[in-house]
């Protein structure tokens, strides 16, 4: 190998920023951003609980980084980011996901015209307060009567969604053992559901993209944390973008023992 070769390869590995760079309220700032967010207190207090775990596992992945080559390495703190990893990824898939499903209620809604109708049954007397229910008839009225947020969340939807099917697919194969399949009635069996190797240039838990013998991919937890952190960057993709990314994620099924190839 030459130099430029080696020079090429080390600057194609992935970059990191350093822990202490990262603002301690980067990522609950990032979904707040997202339209429709903000606005509503419980998903705001769920972003405050996600950002603080992923304070605490970026400063344990970072020890953990600068001390696995000791002759005696922190164990239990390996173990205890084992454990960590996947609750926070649960979390953060469940949050984006109620975030989704809100909006798409929304868009759906202004479509149809039935804002008016929803927020009056939700605001129907039941006898006591509800307050969830009083919220969301609170953010139909004010999609009602702001287009433009509903435009806004069309467009957000588009930004995140590459980011949050990454993230469902990982979800997936942790907490249900599967494939992520949409559609699908059997899913294929996951490969090796909860299997993670530490990433070595961050220490963050890395796990495999899998379906039977291929491996598309590779995420760290660290990579979904910075995929939240950069939503206010991100783009809006074309749709050759998207139909590519939704083709790549949608792998074709390789049990072969399934009938008729599914």
């Amino acid at each position: 190998m030459d130099d430029n070769y080696i020079d090429d390869e080390y600057h194609d590995l992935p970059r990191y920023r350093p822990v202490t760079e990262i603002g301690p309220g980067e990522l609950v700032e990032a979904l707040k951003s997202l339209a429709g967010f903000s606005g509503n207190t419980f998903l705001v207090m769920q972003a405050h609980q996600l950002g603080m775990v992923d304070n605490l596992l970026n400063a344990l992945e970072d020890e953990v980084m600068r001390h696995q080559a000791d002759d005696d390495p922190p164990r239990d703190k390996m173990a205890l980011l084992g454990a960590l990893s996947p609750m926070w990824i649960y979390a953060a898939y469940e949050l984006q996901r109620t975030w989704r499903q809100r909006c798409e209620e929304v868009i759906k809604l202004a479509d149809s015209g039935g804002l008016e109708f929803k927020a009056g049954h939700l605001e129907r007397d039941l006898g006591y307060p509800h307050y969830d229910r009083e919220l969301r008839a609170e953010q139909l009225r004010d999609a009602q009567q702001q287009p433009e947020l509903v435009a806004q969340m069309r467009v957000d939807l588009r930004r995140t969604e590459m980011g949050f099917t990454t993230l469902e697919f990982i979800r997936v194969a942790l907490a249900k053992h599967e494939v992520s399949k949409k559609g699908s009635k059997k899913p294929p069996i996951a490969f090796a559901p909860g299997l993670a190797r530490r990433n070595r240039y961050c220490g963050s838990m890395e796990y495999e993209m899998s379906n039977g013998g291929t491996i598309i991919g590779t995420v760290a937890r660290r990579d979904i944390a910075e995929s939240i952190r950069s939503i206010p960057e991100a783009e809006n993709p074309g749709d050759d973008t998207l139909a590519s990314f939704r083709a790549y994620m949608d792998l074709p099924d390789v049990d072969p023992f399934a009938k008729d190839g599914s």
